[in-house]
């Protein structure tokens, strides 16, 4: 096979992982983005996820990681459609953040026709304490595709911007209106804050901004914070676009929540963010940004121990107080 071009026409990543996951990966798709920048970039994974970082590296089609035939490209010397064969030959250099399976897919793609085809885990090794974000820049390093992991805010399009306008302005909330978002979920019941302890944030957040509730399809507590609320009234978010929310939290004040996706997205806008971390490693999974503060319930009782029968140690939920949040956001409130 020939040897893939130097300054290919176009090229792929492939992500199919979820928000948080894609969010740390941003930098070192920059990465191999610059590596080709007058290259047409096409992307492959989650479309709706997707859409949050195509604007920033400038991607042109967004494909979904199901459409009809790429199960294929999971089997051992299987036949595909011709159809996806023509299609990932069509670029000469592709990048996949493989996970189960990927040293296999990129196999398949590799032999479908691909240029070069760069595959590295989506995740550091179990026994390796650094930063999701750090070790894919690096990992892309080692395939010879060098550059820094630097904080620069995730771009949007102007339209997110602008619906965002509007869904304030539906609210009656005016331009440049001091917003606290608060989103209660996670992918984790292990990883939520306890609700009333959200709630106890908003009710004493409320005299000095408007609270914006951010909630989606699964259940993620936010009715109970809502129904827990003494004094707070607040804007919901519901089940939004992502695209959609993202632009709606580029408005905002400030954003607190769990070790969640739409953290890492707040996060990734620049927005002073307030991280509640729990049974995970914030060296490890915590969001970058430039003003993002992490709050780690670093010694969780376990079950049966001392603390956890005495005052108020709940082995099964984050252990922070209500006071030490309201300690963080009170500045950045002012």
């Amino acid at each position: 096979m020939l040897n893939p071009p130097v300054h290919p026409e176009k090229i792929l990543i492939l992500h199919s992982g979820g928000i948080g996951d894609l969010l740390m990966a941003l930098p070192a798709m920059r990465v191999f983005r610059q590596a080709f920048p007058n290259a047409t970039l096409e992307m492959m994974g989650r479309p709706e996820r997707l859409a949050l970082v195509a604007h920033d590296l400038r991607a042109g089609f967004l494909h979904s990681i199901d459409r009809a035939g790429m199960a294929y490209f999971y089997a051992e010397d299987a036949s595909w459609p011709p159809g996806l064969g023509a299609f990932f030959s069509s670029f000469g250099a592709v990048l996949l953040f493989g996970g189960a399976g990927g040293n296999l897919l990129a196999k398949n793609v590799k032999r479908a026709g691909a240029g070069r085809v760069i595959s590295i885990l989506p995740f550091p090794p179990g026994e390796l304490r650094v930063h999701v974000s750090d070790y894919l820049v690096e990992s892309l390093g080692r395939e010879g595709i060098e550059g820094e992991n630097a904080f620069v805010p995730l771009q949007l399009p102007q339209e997110a911007l602008t619906a965002a306008q509007g869904f304030f302005a539906g609210w009656g909330a005016k331009e440049g209106a001091r917003i606290l978002a608060i989103h209660p979920g996670s992918g984790s019941p292990a990883k939520n804050w306890p609700a009333e302890n959200f709630s106890a944030v908003a009710d004493w957040a409320a005299k000095r901004v408007r609270i914006l509730l951010v909630t989606g399809p699964a259940e993620d507590g936010a009715e109970k914070v809502r129904r827990a609320m003494k004094k707070a009234n607040p804007l919901t978010a519901e089940n939004l676009p992502l695209i959609g929310l993202a632009g709606i939290l580029k408005k905002c004040r400030v954003y607190l929540g769990n070790d969640s996706g739409i953290t890492h997205l707040a996060a990734s806008l620049g927005l002073p963010a307030i991280a509640l971390f729990g049974p995970t490693d914030p060296e490890v999974w915590g969001p970058r940004g430039a003003g993002v503060r992490i709050i780690h319930d670093k010694k969780p009782c376990p079950p049966g121990s001392f603390e956890s029968q005495s005052h108020g140690c709940d082995p099964w939920r984050i252990n922070i107080d209500p006071n030490e949040v309201t300690e963080v956001l009170a500045p950045l409130l002012a």
